[in-house]
């Protein structure tokens, strides 16, 4: 909180919100590092451009400021393919979406992609990846996000998908329930007025299911 007070006051009340989400849910004192996949194909410029994406980040933020001191998230671009594109940081979140995709044109839509660097990028023994993925949209190849989800429940990655504008969202409720993981590693949520959905409202949202696959993780020994 210190941190926060003296380099964003501005996230201090989402912060507070945050750790109440986790309170609710049993959840103080769990860690875990945080992730953020955006979508960055051509429907989704006027959700950039209204800022709601970096709304959206500046909540993944907060969240992750409970689960993790060290006051960032590893932020994953998407369009035609990916990038990781580097850390949100606390010091320096205020535009922060916008820098990091700075000259990077948007494209398609290739899930499979970012969850594959995301996979990549974490270590399989390290602590709990909780991964915020949001899309206004199904991917162009359906069954290599499928492949790439099953072989993120055989490690310890948990997806929270979030659904932004019209959809559609067929797939990713199909993504939910997909059949042949060990063990439930994904919720899909959805908003289509992402920009108006209230924070705590949001935390409450981003923390379904969340424990569940904590508690189910540790029994198949994914996380200590």
């Amino acid at each position: 909180m210190t941190k926060i007070q003296s380099h964003a006051p501005g996230l201090l009340t989402l912060v507070k919100k945050a750790q109440f989400g986790l309170s609710k849910r049993g959840l103080e004192g769990e860690r875990a590092k945080v992730a953020l996949c955006l979508d960055h194909s051509g429907s989704m410029r006027a959700l950039y451009a209204k800022g709601v994406v970096q709304g959206l980040a500046e909540r993944a933020l907060a969240l992750a400021t409970q689960f993790d001191d060290d006051g960032a998230i590893d932020v994953f671009i998407f369009d035609t393919g990916a990038i990781y594109a580097g850390e949100l940081r606390i010091e320096d979140h205020a535009g922060g979406v916008d820098r990091l995709r700075a000259g990077r044109r948007l494209g398609r839509t290739d899930y499979a992609a970012a969850m594959k660097l995301v996979r990549e990028h974490f270590p399989a023994d390290g602590l709990p990846v909780y991964v915020l993925f949001v899309t206004d949209g199904a991917p162009d190849s359906r069954s290599a996000a499928k492949a790439e989800l099953v072989a993120a429940s055989q490690r310890n990655i948990f997806y929270k998908f979030l659904g932004v504008g019209e959809g559609p969202f067929d797939f990713l409720r199909r993504l939910d329930d997909l059949r042949g993981r060990p063990v439930d590693n994904a919720h899909f949520i959805e908003s289509e007025d992402a920009e108006t959905i209230g924070d705590q409202q949001l935390f409450d949202l981003l923390l379904e299911e969340y424990p569940q696959w904590l508690d189910d993780a540790r029994k198949a020994r994914l996380i200590a």
